[in-house]
Order: structure tokens, then C-alpha cells, then sequence
């Protein structure tokens, strides 16, 4: 198999993201860029420059439906642990994935058992409580769940593969808890997502990747409607109130960061053409 380059990751994340827009425009389900593919549509019009990944977000009524129904002609499949039997997937967000023409070796932190190719995340977008208090104490228990399932996911590994002292001995104590620990814990977290219904919620959260905790809490009305706008040469929706979410979430996100930090965020993975 021949390895892609990030400029070919990125054509087909586009590719799925352009079916993907047209299912939901058809099917009248909201979604909007999310993350680091938001920050690029409103500083760069489309990719990060050194990016190799797109995300998008759902109101979790919108996602529940969008996983249970998509559709694509072109192959494309939602990986999702809420599916009927797909407990073979190990995070409590979906991805879907190119699996006809392309394949991921992702054995550094694997999320499925299945063959899979050049995917995009979807994230389900939660209600939280109005309490920053109570919301935060969610979050900070729900994080074990979270961190309980990355020690299993990693425990794999083999020391030879880890550099530092330190990580080696991260890995020592991922492999001594791993036995202990099984995938139903995700369940257990996607339950936890839900607790707040979206319909009776004021504020919501990423709560499925907990990776800046706290600082995805917004207010509904950044989110409360969508707009088109250009993404390279196509043309995708986002949150009306990026502005404010962004801020929230990343300060200033208009800044590029050092060059050091210019890196692709996905370098343990190799992509390949099969």
C-alpha cells in the first residue's frame, strides 16, 4: 500500500464531509464544523495549513438521528458503540470512515477492532446544567470514565515503543489497571452525556471527548442557528455564534500558534491508499 500525503487526507476528509452535508441538507439535520476545522474556516476558508482531520458537531436529537439513518453512495460508514453491534468501537463519539479506498493504521491508539480508512469525528452536543457548579462536578466524574478508557486503549503498547521514563512508566500503570477495566465503561460515559436533555437545557458541552472540559460550555444561542461559508472550494455550515464559543473554548483563536506547534494533530497514525 502507498502512504498519503496530508494534502490527499485532506481531499478525502472532504470528500466525506461533502456527503455528509448533503445527506443533512436533504434530511434537514443541523450540523457545524467544530474545533480546529471551525478555527480554519473562519481564519484560514478551509484547512489549517498542517491539519489532517475535520470535525463536525450535532445537537445530540440530530446526531441520534444522523447515526441511525446515513446513507452513503459512496461507501462511506458511521462507526458508532451506540449502533447494534458495534461494541468493537472504543470512544463515545462517532467517525465516519472511507473504508473502500483508504486504510488507517492507527495501532498506537487504536479505537476499533474493525479495518478502517481516512475518517472524520462527529461529536454529539449535550445539554448540561444551568449550574456551572453541578456541571462541572459532572465533567470532572465523568473524566474517569474518559481516562479510564484511554488506559485500556493504550495498555497495548509495548515499552520498547514509549521514549521517556516517564511514559514508561505511564505504561507500567496502564498495564497493571487494564485487567480490571473493560470497554463497557464508554457505555457508562455515553450514558452520563445524557443526563441533561438538549430540548430542556440552556447551555451545552462536548461531553463525549473531554479533552478541554469546562471550556466547551456554551450558551445554546451560539449554536441556535447556522451559516454557510466558504471551506477551500466548497461551501459548509458553521455555528453563527463561532465567535463567542471559540473564544470560550481556544482565547485567541485568531492567532497562529508558534511554529513548533504547527504539526499535524494525528502524526501516530500512518494513512495509506489500499
Amino acid at each position: 500500500m502507498k502512504e498519503m500525503t496530508i494534502k490527499e487526507v485532506q481531499k478525502v476528509s472532504l470528500e466525506i464531509l461533502r456527503d455528509i452535508h448533503t445527506f443533512c441538507v436533504d434530511n434537514n439535520l443541523k450540523y457545524t464544523l467544530q474545533g480546529g476545522t471551525l478555527i480554519g474556516a473562519v481564519r484560514h476558508k478551509g484547512f489549517i495549513p498542517w491539519d489532517d482531520d475535520l470535525d463536525i458537531a450535532m445537537p445530540r436529537p440530530d446526531y441520534d438521528r444522523f447515526i441511525r439513518t446515513y446513507k452513503s453512495d459512496k461507501g462511506f460508514k458511521v462507526f458508532s458503540r451506540e449502533l447494534a453491534n458495534s461494541k468493537d468501537v472504543f470512544i463515545a463519539y462517532a467517525r465516519i470512515c472511507d473504508t473502500e479506498l483508504t486504510f488507517v493504521d492507527d495501532f498506537y491508539y487504536p479505537w476499533t477492532s474493525r479495518d478502517k480508512g481516512v475518517w472524520i469525528d462527529l461529536f454529539p452536543l449535550d445539554g448540561v446544567e444551568d449550574s456551572l457548579f453541578r456541571c462541572n462536578m459532572r465533567v470532572n466524574v465523568m473524566k474517569v470514565f474518559w481516562h479510564m478508557g484511554t488506559v485500556k486503549r493504550l495498555s497495548h503498547l509495548f515499552f520498547s515503543e514509549v521514549k521517556t521514563t516517564r511514559e514508561k512508566v505511564k505504561l507500567l500503570c496502564r498495564k497493571i489497571l487494564a485487567p480490571f477495566l473493560c470497554y463497557n465503561i464508554i457505555d457508562k460515559h455515553i450514558s452520563m452525556c445524557k443526563i441533561v436533555s438538549w430540548e430542556n437545557a440552556t447551555y451545552y458541552s462536548n461531553l463525549a471527548f473531554l479533552g478541554y472540559g469546562i471550556r466547551e460550555r456554551h450558551h445554546k444561542r451560539v449554536i441556535e442557528e447556522v451559516v454557510l461559508v466558504p471551506f477551500n472550494q466548497d461551501h459548509f455550515y458553521i455555528m453563527k455564534g463561532y465567535d463567542e464559543a471559540l473564544r470560550e473554548k481556544y482565547g485567541n483563536y485568531m492567532q497562529l500558534p508558534p511554529k513548533e506547534k504547527q504539526v499535524r494533530g494525528h502524526d501516530v497514525n500512518k494513512y495509506y491508499w489500499k
